[in-house]
């Protein structure tokens, strides 16, 4: 069943929003238990009750949007002197015991090592990645608590996504891969 979503501004950002799940609408799932879609690994800090995934963390919502910017005055729009570029990666994650050392490494200028997103999927019973980002070397820009949530801007020096493809009849095709290292400007 697809998850249901809602769009929500981000207080103290003017006109940004973000995805997220949205926990107002009721599953048609009659025990009213369900499982993310969408979870977050940071260092080894999150944890989980998710067969599999015990090391990870629900995912509420989160933003990031990867560029290019060009400027044909030089040679053409594709000249290695293109800047690729991140936007700040902004996640909404449950508050948790984390949350006091994710405000120190804000404070400190502490990187998080590892972040990981994973976008899980339901393929032959069996609780599956279908998606994974993997961002290292972050630093938390700000850190915002709303009640029962967190709410982390964040800077990234490089990102892996990675796409696992399932034919029709589930089997695993392999996958398909995106790397980027932003300090460098280097792309694969």
């Amino acid at each position: 069943m697809p998850q249901n979503y809602k769009i929500v501004e981000l207080p103290g950002r003017s006109k940004f929003s973000i995805a997220t799940t949205d926990v107002d609408n009721p599953d048609n799932n009659p025990d009213g238990a369900k499982s993310p879609e969408w979870m977050i690994k940071i260092d080894a800090l999150t944890n989980s009750a998710v067969d599999g995934f015990n090391d990870y963390s629900e995912l509420f919502g989160w933003h990031g949007e990867s560029s290019r910017f060009t400027t044909g005055d030089i040679s053409n729009n594709l000249f290695t002197s293109a800047t690729l570029k991140h936007s700040d990666l902004v996640v909404l994650i449950p508050n948790g015991g984390y949350a006091a050392t994710l405000e120190t490494n804000m404070n400190t200028g502490t990187p998080i090592n590892a972040l990981t997103i994973v976008r899980l999927g339901n393929i032959k019973a069996t609780k599956v990645k279908i998606q994974q980002i993997d961002y290292t070397n972050c630093f938390i820009q700000s850190f915002q608590q709303q009640l029962d949530r967190i709410i982390l801007r964040l800077t990234v020096t490089t990102k892996t996504n990675t796409i696992f493809v399932y034919d029709t009849l589930g089997t695993n095709q392999g996958q398909v891969v995106s790397t980027v290292d932003y300090s460098k400007n280097t792309a694969s």
